[in-house]
């Protein structure tokens, strides 16, 4: 896990753009056309991808599912048997707290699942496992405790053994499936809805999408132009969810 861990940041900016001018360093002196143009290449993608503006039409790409309508709210408790909501990462222990804590994208995926069952009362499954750690709470404890104590909402599954979307859907499934729960509503960030579909009704569901954190419609602003690790943060999400979405469809 660590190893493909690695490999997906490398493949990632700012990784990536640091290696292609690592590289380019090493070629100037016998291909100083190609070290030039590699050099080029990194710095001008890397400015590109720091600002709000590319990075949001990357994004939009990818968000291809609306938000509920109130309409389709009134009428969620009908089409749907459980809300599943993923886990996106964990802050270990935070000083504040003294305790294992969802971070900010998971929290807006809490809010929202919690907004939901009380819309619907249906009953709510967390999935989420430990990625590298083999001891202390998982994703789907940290969640289910917040979810309890921030929300005053009750979890009825947690899914405590998957690290990637993929056994997020698998391991769901082997929990749901036989007690008769195949219509979910599934709750994560709008970029990574479709992969998180795709691998939901690959592993026997019927899918409502419910995302978060869908973008605005705006006129660009002269500061959408201008670099901040906001934009390059949020862009190297976008191309990740690219990547797994290409590898979840070829495998």
């Amino acid at each position: 896990m660590i190893l493909r861990y690695l490999a997906k940041l490398l493949l990632l900016p700012p990784a990536i753009n640091l290696l292609m001018m690592f590289t380019a360093a090493l070629l100037w002196q016998r291909f100083p056309r190609l070290a030039r143009n590699l050099l080029a290449v990194a710095v001008v993608s890397l400015w590109l991808l720091s600002t709000p503006w590319i990075s949001q039409q990357l994004s939009r790409v990818l968000e291809q599912y609306p938000a509920l309508s109130f309409a389709q709210l009134a009428e969620l408790d009908r089409q749907a048997q459980a809300i599943v909501i993923l886990a996106g990462g964990m802050e270990a222990t935070p000083q504040e707290l003294g305790y294992a804590a969802p971070d900010s994208n998971t929290l807006m995926r809490l809010r929202y699942g919690a907004f939901l069952h009380r819309q619907t009362g249906l009953p709510i499954l967390v999935s989420g496992g430990r990625v590298f750690d083999s001891e202390g709470p998982t994703l789907a404890d940290a969640m289910a405790l917040d979810l309890a104590q921030s929300f005053q909402v009750s979890t009825r599954w947690r899914e405590t053994r998957s690290r990637t979307t993929a056994e997020n859907a698998q391991f769901s499934a082997e929990m749901l499936l036989p007690e008769g729960v195949r219509r979910i509503a599934l709750v994560t960030e709008s970029f990574h809805m479709p992969r998180s579909v795709l691998s939901f009704e690959q592993a026997g569901f019927e899918v409502i999408a419910a995302p978060t954190r869908l973008p605005r419609e705006r006129e660009a602003r002269l500061l959408d132009w201008v670099p901040n690790a906001q934009a390059l943060q949020s862009s190297s999400q976008t191309l990740h969810e690219w990547l797994g979405l290409i590898v979840y469809r070829w495998l």
